[in-house]
């Protein structure tokens, strides 16, 4: 019994070693599982976004288009007959301001003059020898009816009716070579054919001109035509053609050199494309250019503005409202993230106005006013709203 104590002594003592063993390795395994658990993630606050509260009303666009101020008239005004030119009138300078009918340069050229009197000459050759005539067919009557004889003449050169006819029409044509004579005396003075202003000048005193040389390059004054070309898409923006033209619509017309103003109206539209730009041209006039405060001088590029019609079902957004990537970000009912592609309907330079979905329209929107890329749909969100006419006037300066 004592040799077998030692043995029960040793088995005892591995038994408790063992025992200790399982338990150190529980223990660690407990812990190391007590590591592994994660802890759970702390809620992270709203993210703070900047926006414009929207609702969908009319708005009109505004289109912007550039063109060249052109009188009405620009005449290239020439001499009807050749002469020496024998006086200038006072008013016959560049820059100068004439009225319809003034006269600017006077012309000396004896032959017309010689032609005028040949021509009153010929004109009472022709009278005279129509009176004749007319005496002779007096008197052919008379014999007729004096030698007894009915009826009509074989001939009706017996009662010279022929030879009165000829008279008749040779002082008809005296006459019309009479009238050619005069006018082209007083073509010898070279007047204003309707007010405006002198752009250039020509001749000088006794130069020799003949018919048909420039003699001098005139601008109308009654009004100034701007020609512009507006694209497809701003056509759809304007009223109808007709309305503009028959209600002379506005305009609003400013110097693209300085801040001069002037105001203008719709007073045509084209009726064809351009060969070369393939647009149709509209042209927008002001009224006597030249009596401005600062005139509107011919070949001025200008800024013309032009009220559009009315769109309803829009909303007004800052200009910042729209992403890179063309899309408006608003905020749910449920305070969350979510967007929209959007085109805008037209633009200016402060807002852009956006037709929003129908699921969208009905109801006051929540619209970022500065949406970021690294956005996501879903994102929880705290609103901050802004004034959007404070919030524009503040990137605008």
């Amino acid at each position: 019994m004592r040799k077998a104590f030692p043995w029960i002594t040793f088995l005892a003592a591995l038994a408790i070693l063992a025992a200790a063993g399982v338990y150190i390795q529980q223990a660690i395994a407990a812990q190391q599982n007590q590591v592994k658990q994660q802890r759970p993630p702390a809620p992270q606050p709203p993210l703070e976004v900047s926006v414009v509260e929207v609702v969908t009303t009319p708005h009109s666009a505004r289109v912007n288009l550039v063109g060249i101020a052109h009188p009405r008239y620009e005449l290239t005004l020439t001499s009807q007959v050749s002469g020496e030119v024998h006086s200038l009138g006072k008013e016959y300078e560049v820059g100068r301001f004439i009225k319809q009918g003034t006269v600017l340069i006077t012309l000396k050229n004896p032959e017309l003059i010689a032609n005028l009197a040949s021509a009153e000459n010929s004109v009472a050759n022709a009278e005279l020898a129509l009176k004749e005539e007319e005496r002779q067919v007096q008197q052919a009557q008379a014999e007729w009816q004096a030698a007894g004889l009915t009826g009509q003449p074989s001939s009706e050169l017996v009662l010279r009716k022929p030879q009165l006819a000829a008279a008749r029409a040779a002082l008809k044509a005296a006459q019309a070579n009479l009238q050619l004579a005069r006018e082209r005396q007083q073509d010898l003075v070279i007047r204003a054919p309707f007010d405006g202003v002198i752009t250039a000048t020509q001749v000088a005193p006794g130069q020799y001109i003949n018919a048909n040389t420039t003699v001098a390059t005139i601008h109308s004054a009654d009004y100034a035509m701007i020609e512009l070309q507006p694209s497809n898409q701003d056509w759809f923006k304007l009223p109808a053609t007709d309305d503009m033209v028959e209600q002379r619509w506005p305009a609003q017309v400013e110097s693209v050199d300085s801040s001069a103003t002037w105001r203008g109206f719709v007073a045509s539209v084209s009726q064809h494309l351009d060969s070369n730009s393939r647009l149709r041209s509209l042209f927008v006039r002001v009224d006597a250019p030249f009596d401005q405060v600062q005139p509107l001088l011919s070949g001025s590029y200008v800024s013309v503005q032009l009220q559009g019609k009315t769109i309803d079902g829009l909303w007004q957004l800052p200009n910042s409202s729209l992403s890179q990537k063309s899309e408006i970000w608003y905020v749910d009912e449920k305070q969350q993230l979510k967007n929209f592609a959007a085109s805008p309907v037209f633009v200016d330079n402060r807002f852009i106005y956006i037709r929003p979905p129908v699921q969208l329209a009905s109801q006051k929107q929540q619209v970022l006013t500065h949406p970021y890329n690294s956005y996501l749909v879903g994102t929880k969100v705290r609103p901050l709203v802004q004034d959007s006419n404070i919030l524009v006037a503040g990137q605008k300066q």
